[in-house]
């Protein structure tokens, strides 16, 4: 069964509701530089790590990393560094920085490297309820873009909210694919919705 996008707007809209007593306990906030997310979808799973550059010197920045999987077996790692924008927007974040794919697709001798420079903006709705719009776009071209493709497109866009003090849940719509070479035609990983959650550490 396929996920819908209305079922997942409907059992996050479910876990705001219910969760009113966890958000009303908080007296302070609390902060976790750590963070570990699965995402799934029908065809594809993801594991996610993300942890703030403090360790490395790299104040206020965030480190990232991802393994992704999908239904045909192809394999895609990635590992990113985002640097926050020197501006004030409000309720609105962004960050700008490089991100490193590797992919080892089904096809025979398929083996992808890229590196790409992307965005990562965060629309914080209710603050309190930990609930955000978020979303991220990233773009390699032909000349960053090594092995059996030429570029490489990866958007995506979630809603998330926090079902307790460290946990969240999320759902959201990503699009990633690589443009082959040598007039292939394109391989699309991921091109739907997803649902999942992070635990805060």
């Amino acid at each position: 069964m396929s996920i819908q996008p209305i079922f997942l707007l409907s059992c996050i809209a479910l876990l705001l509701v219910s969760n009113e007593s966890v958000a009303q306990a908080k007296t302070e906030t609390k902060t976790y530089s750590s963070t570990a997310e699965i995402a799934l979808s029908d065809q594809t799973l993801e594991l996610g790590y993300m942890d703030t550059g403090d360790h490395f010197g790299m104040e206020k920045s965030q480190l990232r990393g991802a393994f992704f999987l999908s239904e045909d077996r192809d394999i895609l790692l990635s590992a990113g560094l985002q640097f926050p924008a020197n501006f004030d927007l409000g309720p609105v974040t962004l960050t700008f920085g490089p991100q490193l794919y590797a992919a080892l697709l089904n096809d025979e001798n398929s083996d992808i490297m890229a590196v790409s420079i992307g965005t990562e903006v965060r629309f914080d709705l209710i603050p309190s309820y930990g609930v955000a719009v978020t979303g991220h776009a990233y773009y390699a071209p032909d000349v960053l873009t090594f092995g059996s493709a030429d570029k490489l497109t990866d958007f995506a866009a979630r809603l998330e909210a926090d079902l307790a003090d460290r946990l969240t849940i999320f759902g959201g719509y990503r699009w990633l694919r690589f443009d082959l070479t040598e007039g292939a035609g394109e391989q699309t990983l991921q091109d739907g919705f997803f649902a999942g959650f992070g635990y805060r550490f």
